[in-house]
């Protein structure tokens, strides 16, 4: 990650779990973008906004801790105004990875603070009752209504996919931003 920032990429980190305590350990190594895993409702999406947030600052009920020595505001000698404007700095990402999901997308994408949706591929197909084939016709039919649904609420779209086809598929679909594979990916492929 520190690689990353010092030159023009944002290292997007997918936290294990919608967990506060997990959130806060990737925000104060500097972390600025973040995958939430498996959110379902519009109340985990809320859950994991709130984690990326300062209490008593705007309308949240933030619950991330303030830390003055961490590497998230340059261990103190950077913007004197870091915690005011920490939040708009913040790009915070759910996962759509179930059935359910895909059924609340209008009330997940409503969360003020949520700025992308983020399909999973492989999660869906296996709530859809086609584990380990998410090229499935219905997984795919749901995913591409569920991409429609998505730029309807003005907020961002992402995929996954390590298929060259899929990416450009997700792509012409109106997908804004596909993940073309993993870390473990590359470094098996190394």
């Amino acid at each position: 990650m520190q690689a990353s920032q010092r030159g023009r990429a944002e290292p997007v980190v997918r936290v294990p779990w919608n967990e506060p305590v997990m959130v806060k350990r990737v925000l104060d190594l500097g972390a600025q973008s973040l995958i939430f895993p498996w959110v379902n409702t519009a109340a985990e999406a809320k859950q994991a906004v709130e984690a990326t947030r300062y209490p008593g600052l705007g309308d949240f009920a933030g619950v991330r801790g303030v830390m003055s020595l961490a590497r998230m505001n340059n261990f103190g000698a950077a913007n004197p105004h870091y915690y005011q404007e920490a939040a708009g700095q913040i790009c915070n990402i759910v996962q759509i990875e179930t059935v359910r999901a895909v059924e609340n997308i209008e009330e997940i994408a409503a969360v003020d603070g949520v700025d992308a949706l983020f399909i999973g591929p492989s999660d869906l197909s296996a709530s859809m009752g086609h584990i380990g084939k998410p090229q499935h016709p219905e997984v795919k039919a749901c995913i591409a209504e569920a991409f429609k649904r998505i730029a309807a609420t003005g907020k961002a779209s992402g995929f996954l996919t390590a298929n060259h086809d899929d990416c450009k598929w997700a792509l012409t679909l109106g997908c804004n931003f596909v993940a073309v594979g993993s870390d473990m990916q590359m470094l098996t492929a190394a």
